[in-house]
């Protein structure tokens, strides 16, 4: 191989392989590698302790909340029982003395019949 030409053929690298392949002489020592891994397996990071921490306990508030889904879907239920203990005293004035929608309303339960009067003024402005 001349050293001004750059090519390489298949012959040359062939030649190149076999001789690497016969040159024990760069061969690491047995001594040497078990250093070399001795080293390496100092440097290995070491796992860390796992410590099992129990976990930690909830009062019987907490379980009944996350049971119901949480905060949020306690806010829901409570605005539906309101709601409902609402329209379920304004529906029946007999159960308590003007029941709870004779409180608001100054005693005319009847809403229908409110609605009726408060959307008048709209016939009027239509005609």
């Amino acid at each position: 191989m001349n050293m001004a030409d750059k090519s390489m053929t298949e012959r040359d690298l062939d030649a190149l392989l076999a001789a690497a392949a016969q040159d024990t002489a760069q061969a690491p020592s047995a001594d040497f590698m078990a250093r070399v891994l001795a080293d390496a397996e100092a440097m290995q990071p070491q796992p860390a302790a796992i410590v099992a921490e129990p976990a930690p306990r909830r009062g019987m508030l907490a379980g009944i909340v996350a049971a119901l889904g949480g905060w949020p879907s306690i806010g829901g239920l409570a605005t539906a029982t309101v709601a409902g203990l609402w329209i379920g005293f304004s529906a029946t004035p007999t159960v308590l003395p003007n029941g709870l929608a004779g409180l608001v309303s100054g005693g005319n339960t009847d809403y229908l019949a409110y609605l009726d009067t408060s959307y008048a003024f709209l016939e009027e402005d239509a005609q």
